[in-house]
């Protein structure tokens, strides 16, 4: 049922060990000139959530960018670097070039001669296929592409526990576009329904993981960089995140994402069932990885509108872990009010305040904050019920 997924070590970002890893991960899948014809535009869309240098381990590295860019221009595909990204970037020409520049993109498109994405168009495509969205705003840069190869982070993610191949893809939702995809599903499970049918939409012929360095705690900004030391690729996405996940020690079972999608039929819920080229598991797993904070977040609706719809609300309220900006480290810089999709943000006294009556905790300000400056703190309910 699930496809083939390559495991190769890596220690660094030295690009002669990259190219060496990232293409030895390729040629075991068959070679890129399987994924990739000659005179096909080829969006590489990689994780570039935010203005961030490469050694933060938030976006993926340029090392890895560039290795895949050439592998791409060998089979004959004609290359766009991008991302939309996170809803606090703003989708303009202007910020995608800073946005470019920190994360060593620009370079990368200096030394090979790839695109930059700068059309920031985007159109509403139909889907009927998809189980909760049967329209989707998309950047137009994704519709016109003959294939799209994704380069996800390593990392941990506060809302969806990991974040991999599968979330990856939700960047080919033009960023304000984003907010609206948090604050219209009423419960987590609707809004990862939201991220498989993106997934399915977009299609991605291949994708190649950073998994060098990778982020364990608070992911997938707020964390920490962790030595994790493999290139992983696979044509499946779900396929590759649960394999790194049980790289991260966390068990399938534990994640929403990867019990729907085994719900929807796309793999069987089992490790055991997805072959593994290269290295051996058992070889590269990363016993000691810090997992995101548990959030005790409701992962699913009843089915009964108006329980879903007033009391599923509630309980994210006083079970889910609260974003919580911290005097000192807050700089006052809006980022976190244009990140939220409900407006539940204000700055008083030169400190973010959450009004947690409006907030739905998809955590997207603890997310894109420059400064790591909201902790998430657990309610007194949850502590006293030790959840």
């Amino acid at each position: 049922m699930s496809q083939p997924v390559a495991i190769v070590p890596c220690s660094n970002y030295e690009q002669e060990r990259v190219a060496e890893s990232v293409g030895r991960a390729i040629e075991m899948l068959g070679g890129m000139a399987r994924f990739v014809q000659p005179g096909q535009r080829v969006l590489l869309k990689a994780n570039l959530l935010s203005a961030s240098p490469p050694e933060k381990a938030i976006t993926t590295h340029p090392a890895v960018v560039e290795t895949v860019v050439r592998a791409i221009q060998s089979a004959g595909g004609a290359v766009t670097i991008g991302d939309s990204p996170g809803s606090s970037v703003r989708f303009n020409e202007k910020s995608l070039r800073a946005l470019y520049a920190v994360t060593g993109m620009s370079d990368v498109a200096e030394r090979t001669g790839a695109e930059l994405l700068l059309d920031t168009r985007s159109t509403e495509i139909s889907f009927p296929a998809g189980k909760l969205l049967k329209r989707i705003d998309v950047i137009q840069a994704a519709v016109d592409a003959d294939a799209i190869v994704s380069l996800p982070k390593f990392k941990n993610h506060i809302l969806t526990t990991f974040t991999g191949a599968t979330k990856n893809m939700f960047g080919v939702v033009p960023g304000t576009k984003k907010a609206l995809l948090h604050a219209t599903p009423r419960t987590l499970a609707n809004f990862v329904d939201a991220l498989l049918d993106i997934l399915q939409w977009s299609a991605p012929v291949l994708t190649i993981m950073d998994g060098i360095v990778g982020m364990e705690g608070n992911g997938p900004s707020g964390g920490q960089p962790r030595q994790v030391g493999v290139v992983l690729a696979s044509r499946d996405g779900v396929a590759l995140d649960a394999i790194a996940a049980e790289i991260a020690g966390i068990p399938p079972e534990h994640i929403l994402l990867l019990r729907q999608a085994a719900a929807r039929g796309w793999w069987s819920g089992r490790i055991e069932d997805v072959p593994v080229l290269g290295a051996a598991l058992e070889t590269v797993r990363v016993p000691d990885f810090v997992p995101a904070r548990a959030n005790h977040h409701p992962e699913s609706g009843t089915g009964i509108p108006i329980i879903d719809r007033y009391i599923v609300p509630r309980l994210v309220n006083r079970l889910a872990v609260r974003p919580t900006p911290q005097r000192g480290r807050c700089t006052a810089c809006r980022t976190c009010l244009r990140a939220c999709p409900r407006e539940a943000i204000e700055i008083r006294d030169g400190l973010a305040h959450v009004d947690y009556g409006r907030c739905i905790r998809c955590y997207c300000c603890h997310e894109m904050c420059p400064e790591n400056a909201i902790d998430l703190e657990q309610p007194v309910l949850s502590r006293l019920l030790r959840l």
